[in-house]
């Protein structure tokens, strides 16, 4: 990460900004005197240059000032200033977060005291404190009461009700639909082998959801054009079978997998209301959808508003999913209304193979008559059958072409911004404005077939139709230069005809960076004058690119003395793995990326590799096996915030025997076996070897029972049990030992690659684990949501926000895979 050049001791005052000051001040002298000053020895500048400093640092100053006066952008120490003039209550730093739970609840603590003790406000405070979707539930308004005509409750019957269907779904949730009994146990009185209760009338719950929630947004209109789909994924053929039948698609990228869609986050559109299930970042069932599927239909027919319980899920705005039909010979895109879309179960292929959905549905009602209702009955035409559970659409067949293409702009999730995805990649070390300075000017490539073909990298961006041009152009003319190419659209990228592979190669001393980003070419505002330097921008959102290849990482030719290039890869997804060629690179950066070849290595290496290093950031990738007996690889490999798991390959999920190994904030679920290790607030789901253990250390980690590691601090459940041993005064028997170790072990909610909660720590699991990270914080991939801290900061505002004789407790509602399934049958 480069970190700008500093003057007079500050570090936040960069020397760009003095130099630009101090060019406007020497700007202000009359021409003849500049060109005097210039002419001898430059004094006047120079002396411009001492003014710009102190005017600089008065010109930061001011801002500072300015900024401190607002919430929104004051600094740590002006935040903490404005919480005492409100007297907000003081909260635990999250590692990372930059005061975001306690500036909103700084912002809000007025509007708060000014609602003390409504539901309303427990529910808006929790949503600030932890940045998660809240609800609020007072249980009293759950218990079945019938002592007498005065507490009649038609909404909750002293029994299920069996229609529409949603009681079994909702269970347990923060919009339980089931009637409850009288819980006589405290809903904070939970210990070990004494379970909380919950139904009560002096309880009150606060539901969060933790998954984090991008969302690939929607454009506007019915007829969008192909250039404006740049955004919104495409669905891939749904192979089941080894067969891709006509009309079945998936939006899942690995062949035959499942993509669980979420809804939006949508709790804005509830200011000053309760939140609903609709309005909440949670997996979409097909229950709800359908009902409201239905009754749109049967609106249009009737000719009537629709009939809606609460808020829609289909509100024209922000939609849960949004399906664009593209027929072949066409070159728009048509936006199917929600009325025209069927919510159907494809757990499986439709029956019999190759079944399409019929382009019309049957509705029957009834209207007044003479003598008695009158029967009616119409057709509603149907462009798709959606499965929201699981990603899979089937096309209606209807007369005329086909359908070509599908693309679905919806939200997907994880247990933080990982992998590829619509999230916001954007980082100050990365490059975003391109410029045309110095000797050697950066080459651009722009993926794009929907754009016209053009241009030139040296001067602006050259316009190509798929990746394999660009990194064809890329070796060709990359030599010694910094190559940048920018997957423009949420597309599918193959290889070359006549090739298994895509092939990239990296020419000698250079550096190419392949990102899924948004290109955006600079604009002229009226009355301001051009920059003649800037190229473009590279922003990092909204934007995942797959590559549905294997991948092979190539030396270009060159010098062969020279050293190997650098090779960046920004927001992709690959189907088919990485494997790297003989000395085929010195450095590669895997940032927000999602490596995966199901039941075979995802990153390996085909050659030797010298000294390499290998980054894997903020990724989500199938077996690392670097090296092996027949393969020499030495360097090091720094893994940070990211998962990695065996994703169905026998063997070990990390294997890196000639690298040295730095992981942080990481989830290996799977064996793992290096050279040498240092670890912090990493989880070892199997057991882990290390050849050279007298070198490194591992921190606030898992290790599981059977590894072998360098010195261990604070690690579980090696601190457990030198605990259960000093409590005991003795050392524990083999059985004593078993039972410490399995009462510290991580539970998480799912294993699976395909699910949105993997790696992410179940509710049950020990706290030994969930707190026992460096600054108190969980161990794992997910150690920056620090959700651990934010339920205790949550926690300490009960006493303060609920009424007298109230107590509450934090329940999590995140569900796993297995659970969601149980509840999304129908």
């Amino acid at each position: 990460m480069s970190v700008p050049t500093t003057v007079s001791g500050r570090a936040d005052l960069p020397e760009t900004r003095v130099e630009t000051v101090a060019e406007a001040l020497y700007g202000l002298l009359p021409a003849h005197v500049r060109q005097a000053d210039l002419a001898a020895a430059g004094a006047l500048r120079a002396l411009c240059g001492v003014l710009g400093l102190a005017s600089a640092e008065i010109d930061a100053e001011i801002e500072a000032w300015y900024d401190a006066l607002f919430v929104e952008t004051a600094g740590e120490a002006a935040l903490a200033a404005l919480a005492a003039l409100v007297a907000a209550p003081p909260m635990r730093p999250v590692p990372g977060g930059a005061g975001t739970g306690r500036r909103a609840l700084v912002a809000n603590t007025i509007r708060y005291r000014r609602g003390k003790g409504t539901a309303r406000v427990v529910e808006a405070m929790a949503g600030d404190v932890t940045g998660l979707a809240a609800v609020a539930v007072e249980y009293h308004q759950r218990l079945a009461r019938c002592a007498h005509l005065l507490d009649v409750r038609p909404e909750r019957p002293a029994t299920a009700g069996l229609t529409p269907g949603g009681s079994a779904s909702s269970a347990g949730s923060a919009f339980d639909r089931l009637p409850r009994l009288l819980d006589v146990r405290r809903v904070n009185g939970a210990s070990p082998g004494r379970p909380a209760g919950r139904h009560a009338p002096a309880a009150v719950g606060v539901h969060l959801l933790r998954p984090s929630v991008a969302r690939f947004p929607a454009p506007v209109g019915d007829t969008v054009p192909a250039a404006d789909m740049a955004g919104v994924p495409r669905a891939r053929p749904w192979t089941a079978g080894g067969t891709a039948p006509p009309g079945h698609f998936q939006l899942a990228q690995q062949p035959g997998a499942v993509l669980r869609l979420f809804n939006p986050d949508r709790r804005a559109r509830a200011v000053g209301s309760r939140l609903q299930e609709a309005d909440l970042p949670g997996r979409l069932s097909r229950l709800p959808l359908h009902l409201e599927t239905a009754e749109l239909r049967a609106a249009a027919l009737e000719k009537r508003p629709p009939r809606l319980p609460g808020r829609p899920w289909f509100d024209g705005a922000d939609e849960p999913f949004t399906v664009f039909l593209r027929r072949d010979g066409e070159t728009a895109f048509r936006r199917v209304p929600p009325a025209e879309v069927r919510i159907v179960d494809l757990e499986s292929p439709p029956a019999p193979p190759g079944a399409r959905v019929a382009p019309r549905v049957t509705h029957t009602w009834y209207e007044p008559g003479v003598t008695a209702p009158a029967p009616r009955s119409g057709t509603h035409p149907v462009a798709c059958a959606v499965d929201p559970v699981t990603g899979r659409i089937v096309v209606a067949e209807v007369p005329g072409p086909d359908v070509a293409e599908v693309r679905v702009a919806c939200a997907t999730a994880a247990g933080r911004p990982v992998g590829a995805g619509a999230h916001d990649r954007n980082a100050p070390d990365r490059p975003f404005d391109v410029r045309s300075t110095g000797e050697t000017r950066d080459l651009v490539w722009v993926v794009d077939p929907s754009a016209a073909p053009g241009g030139s990298p040296e001067t602006s961006s050259r316009t190509v139709a798929t990746l394999a041009d660009a990194l064809a152009g890329v070796a060709s003319q990359g030599a010694g230069r910094r190559s940048i190419v920018v997957l423009a659209r949420c597309d599918l990228e193959a290889a070359p005809a006549g090739s298994a592979t895509l092939d990239v190669t990296v020419p000698p001393a250079s550096e190419v960076h392949v990102v899924a980003a948004q290109w955006r070419r600079p604009r002229v505002l009226p009355g301001a004058d051009p920059d003649p330097t800037l190229r473009g921008f590279v922003v990092r959102r909204e934007r995942r690119c797959t590559v549905d290849a294997p991948a092979r990482v190539l030396r270009g030719p060159g010098d062969a003395g020279a050293p190997a290039g650098r090779l960046v890869l920004d927001g992709l997804e690959l189907t088919g793995g990485l494997r790297l060629g003989a000395d085929a690179v010195s450095e590669l950066d895997l940032r927000y990326v999602t490596v995966r070849a199901p039941g075979g290595v995802a990153v390996g290496a085909d050659g030797d590799l010298t000294a390499v290093r290998i980054g894997v950031d903020h990724a989500v990738c199938g077996p690392l096996r670097i090296g092996d007996a027949d393969t020499a690889v030495s360097g090091e490999l720094l893994v940070t915030d990211s998962v990695v798991t065996a994703d169905g390959a026998a063997g070990p999920a990390l294997a890196a025997p000639g690298l040295d190994v730095a992981l942080r904030d990481v989830t290996v679920l799977g064996a793992s076996s290096v050279r040498s290790l240092a670890a912090t607030n990493a989880v070892f789901a199997e057991a882990v070897t290390v050849m050279r253990r007298q070198t490194g250390c591992v921190r606030h980690s898992f290790v599981p029972h059977g590894s072998a590691v360098p010195r261990q601090f604070r690690c579980q459940p090696s601190l457990a049990l030198a605990a259960a041993e000093e409590a005991a005064g003795r050392p524990l028997s083999p059985d004593e030992a078993d039972v410490v170790r399995f009462a510290n072990e991580p539970l998480f909610l799912d294993t699976a690659a395909d699910e949105p909660t993997l790696a992410m720590l179940h509710p049950l699991c020990p706290d030994s684990v969930r707190s026992g990270g460096e600054g108190d914080v969980e161990m794992g991939a997910f150690a920056r949501a620090a959700f651990g801290i934010a339920v205790a900061d949550m926690r300490a505002l009960f006493d303060e926000y609920l009424p007298v004789a109230l107590a509450a407790r934090v329940i999590d509602d995140t569900r796993s895979g297995a659970v969601a399934a149980r509840r999304n049958r129908p």
